[in-house]
């Protein structure tokens, strides 16, 4: 399986955290990759479904082959060029926030979003 989740950060220096509705844990918004998508359109389209949000200009940080009962290929893409409103996704989502990178790490996280720790934490070495 292939998903893009992608780091968006404001101009405060912050992250969006988005909390998953069924589980009450917090994740980077994203999901699965279409089979005629490539990483950045699914970054765009993912971000537009879960949280309003436009964006353009995407960057790769980092992937990610994660081992669950199937292999992920997980594509962290960045973007802080964004424009919107937020307005959740409520099949999916119930709550959001922009976090630090440390609030970010002490969150409640989504265990299969372990991988965006050091991916949040390190970003602008990524980015360089």
């Amino acid at each position: 399986m292939k998903v893009a989740k992608v780091i968006v950060r404001n101009n405060e220096g912050k992250i969006l955290a988005v909390r998953e509705k069924e589980s009450q844990q917090w994740e980077l918004p994203g999901g699965k990759i279409k089979e005629n998508e490539d990483r950045f359109e699914a970054s765009k389209r993912e971000l537009k479904e879960e949280t309003g949000f436009e964006a353009e200009n995407f960057e790769d940080v980092v992937r990610v082959e994660v081992e669950d009962s199937e292999a992920v290929n997980c594509w962290i893409t960045f973007t802080e060029d964004f424009s919107g409103e937020i307005e959740l996704d409520e099949g999916e989502l119930d709550d959001w926030r922009w976090v630090t990178a440390k609030e970010y790490r002490e969150l409640d996280w989504h265990a299969d979003s372990g991988y965006a720790v050091p991916a949040i934490r390190f970003l602008d070495d990524y980015l360089d």
